[in-house]
């Protein structure tokens, strides 16, 4: 063996020896690995939880839809009936603190009725018809505004829903309890394990669409069904409003 040979097999062991001492025992060779990887290639400890808020308001918006539709063979007298009916409902809803401000008019709508004898098809008349969607701002004036509709025998009632005027504020308020509560749920988490909360990585609604829903609470009866009697007591319309917001929250956890 030539003395170059041998110089570099006694350093060659020296090395190997040197790596030997400086590896501490009680380390893996995966927890070795780990210190000797950047340190943004590690995966960061997270924190995951969900939360969710529910508030009930009372309603204090009402908006109950109808349709006024009359039947003839003559066009230009139906369209006169229909405004004078029109007429006639707004001097009601007037009279019941509804102006006409509160109440939305869609286009009048003209369809022809047919008859049918051994295949073939006779004109028989006209249908005029408006859809009305009327505002009342309490309980007892939507249950006054069906009561005087349901007596109109040329009038159809749709329904009846209950909401709230600042129902976009309230909104904002129910997301920022519930992202509060999903904060407070994830430190006691961090802090239940001797760590503590970082900076939030993501948030997200958890079960709607954007995290908050609206969901009408009280009687309801179908308006088919529903007597003088239901509309004199106001069962037919809702009385309160519930919003419902979620959150999904995910955020680093500090050792």
């Amino acid at each position: 063996m030539s003395n170059k040979l041998f110089v570099l097999v006694i350093i060659l062991m020296f090395f190997v020896a040197f790596i030997v001492v400086s590896v501490d025992k009680d380390e893996t060779p995966r927890e070795k690995l780990a210190q000797m990887l950047p340190l943004g290639d590690r995966s960061t400890p997270t924190v995951e939880v969900s939360a969710s808020e529910s508030r009930k308001y009372e309603a204090n918006e009402f908006v109950t839809v109808a349709s006024l539709e009359l039947h003839g063979k003559d066009k230009e007298l139906l369209f006169k009936q229909l405004t004078s009916r029109r007429a006639s409902i707004f001097e009601q809803m007037k009279s019941l603190d509804v102006t006409e401000s509160d109440i939305e008019q869609n286009t009048v709508e003209m369809r022809k009725e047919w008859s049918y004898d051994k295949g073939t098809r006779s004109l028989t008349g006209y249908v005029v018809s408006q859809l009305f969607a009327i505002r009342s701002s309490n309980r007892s004036t939507a249950a006054a505004v069906i009561a005087a509709l349901s007596a109109e025998l040329d009038v159809e009632i749709n329904q009846t829903t209950a909401s709230l005027r600042d129902k976009v504020s309230l909104k904002k308020e129910a997301i920022r309890a519930v992202g509060k509560k999903a904060l407070e749920k994830a430190e006691n988490y961090a802090e239940s394990v001797g760590g503590k909360l970082g900076k939030v990585i993501a948030v997200n609604g958890d079960q709607y669409g954007d995290g908050v829903s609206f969901r009408v609470l009280g009687a309801r009866k179908a308006m088919d069904y529903a007597s003088a009697e239901d509309f004199a007591s106001m069962s037919s319309v809702a009385d309160s409003v519930e919003i419902s917001a979620s959150i999904h929250l995910v955020a680093e956890l500090l050792q």
